[in-house]
């Protein structure tokens, strides 16, 4: 009896198709990017010693969900090298474990999204307070250690979110303003 016979193909939704090429194209995207290094973790000025402990040597592959569920709101926290290094963990997790991990796709939505448009025009004319200043300068950071190829995949990653993620919520909320941001950055 031929393996055909005992497992017979079975046809993948849609979905779920586009959920395997986009992790795909993820993990191909990000295989070459280097580690942070261990004390290039979370940011020295922050109090981040418990994330830099969670992520200490750790590969984005070998993350626990559990780590990555415990340690999402603190990925402002992480240093722009290690935020770029572990993202492709969170968007994985995001991807495939959605009901499993809390609000991890919240978290992870709220650092994929640029400030506020009338808060960035602000910082643009220099007419914003010390501390948003600082959450777009930190935003901007972030994204700009991203190649290409990243910036790819995480477009693709927002772009196709809600196709497999049909119920999403309150991550969605700010989901376009992502979309457009990716396109041209």
């Amino acid at each position: 009896m031929s393996s055909t016979e005992l497992f017979p193909k079975v046809e993948l939704s849609p979905a779920h198709e586009i959920r395997q090429r986009v992790a795909a194209q993820i993990e191909e995207a990000f295989a070459p990017t280097p580690y942070p290094g261990d004390a290039n973790i979370g940011k020295p000025e922050m109090d981040s010693a418990a994330l830099t402990r969670a992520f200490w040597g750790k590969n984005w592959r070998d993350v626990q969900l559990v780590t990555l569920s415990n340690y999402h709101v603190d990925l402002p926290l992480m240093t722009p090298e290690a935020f770029r290094y572990y993202l492709p963990a969170f968007m994985l997790a995001a991807m495939f474990y959605y009901h499993h991990v809390s609000t991890l796709p919240i978290g992870l939505m709220h650092s994929l999204t640029p400030p506020d448009p009338t808060l960035l025009q602000k910082y643009l004319d220099k007419k914003t307070d010390p501390l948003k200043h600082s959450q777009i300068t930190d935003f901007l950071n972030r994204v700009g250690a991203f190649t290409p190829t990243e910036k790819a995949a995480i477009r693709a990653f927002l772009e196709n979110y809600t196709k497999w993620q049909p119920d999403a919520r309150s991550e969605t909320r700010h989901l376009q303003r992502a979309i457009d941001f990716w396109r041209t950055a």
